[in-house]
């Protein structure tokens, strides 16, 4: 869709600067939106479950059997095995299980991931310092921040990542062959809008000047790497996107 992809502005004057004489820059009002995935369920999300149900179920049953028989019939001597086996199949589930699943996000502010409802862990596309794959997840590396997406339950939001790290940032995708995940189906992710960035007291990546007022930030459409007005180069330091 339009949101996921950088807006483009015609060059006014002459010169070359990419493809068609357009330019990637951004104010920080113009539209950008993201897509949410939501995990895919998994085989060790459900032997989870059915462990800790069936450790339930022994715990009740040693419960009962120990304690609630009445003084007549007396503790059942299977009690104590069932009491253990229950302790020791819910410690394990505990321990080694798979919980949940975190929805992932993918668009014009990066990748990101929902830790907890309004708590987003994200990684912009100008802080992306590598990405690696592996049998299990696709790891994006950047900022101080590891995001790690796992293939089984992500597979979507995992391509749609790798697709859009060789469009914004290619230097950083180096190590990742061409078809290693499936090509981003468009059809996939539900489509959310995104609010303006909050850059006030941020600096500029060309000049280094604090950005004091919200209206003197421009952005990399490409990457989203924050100029002031006063100070945008020619070219993205971080992605080399056409800027003016």
């Amino acid at each position: 869709m339009a949101g996921d992809r950088p807006v483009k502005r015609k060059r006014k004057g002459s010169g070359a600067t990419g493809q068609g004489g357009e330019v990637l820059l951004r104010q920080r009002t113009d539209p950008r939106s993201e897509r949410r995935f939501e995990p895919k369920a998994s085989l060790e999300l459900g032997l989870t479950l059915l462990g800790m149900s069936v450790a339930a179920l022994l715990a009740g049953a040693g419960v009962y059997g120990q304690w609630f028989r009445g003084e007549e019939a007396g503790s059942h001597p299977a009690a104590p095995y069932l009491l253990v086996g229950a302790l020791l199949l819910g410690a394990a589930a505990g321990l080694f299980g798979q919980w949940s699943m975190k929805p992932v996000r993918v668009g014009d502010a990066g990748v990101a991931i929902e830790n907890a409802p309004g708590e987003i862990e994200r990684v912009g596309w100008h802080d992306v310092t590598g990405l690696l794959l592996t049998e299990s997840s696709l790891t994006v590396q950047g900022g101080g921040t590891v995001l790690a997406i796992p293939l089984r339950a992500h597979l979507p939001a995992a391509s749609r990542v790798l697709a859009e790290a060789r469009k914004r940032v290619p230097g950083r995708v180096v190590d990742i062959k061409e078809g290693a995940l499936p090509p981003p189906d468009d059809a996939a992710g539900e489509v959310r809008p995104l609010d303006p960035p909050q850059v006030a007291g941020l600096h500029c990546k060309a000049t280094d000047k604090l950005i004091s007022f919200e209206a003197d930030a421009r952005l990399c459409g490409r990457c989203g790497e924050l100029y002031h007005k006063d100070g945008i180069p020619p070219r993205c330091a971080t992605c080399d996107a056409p800027l003016r």
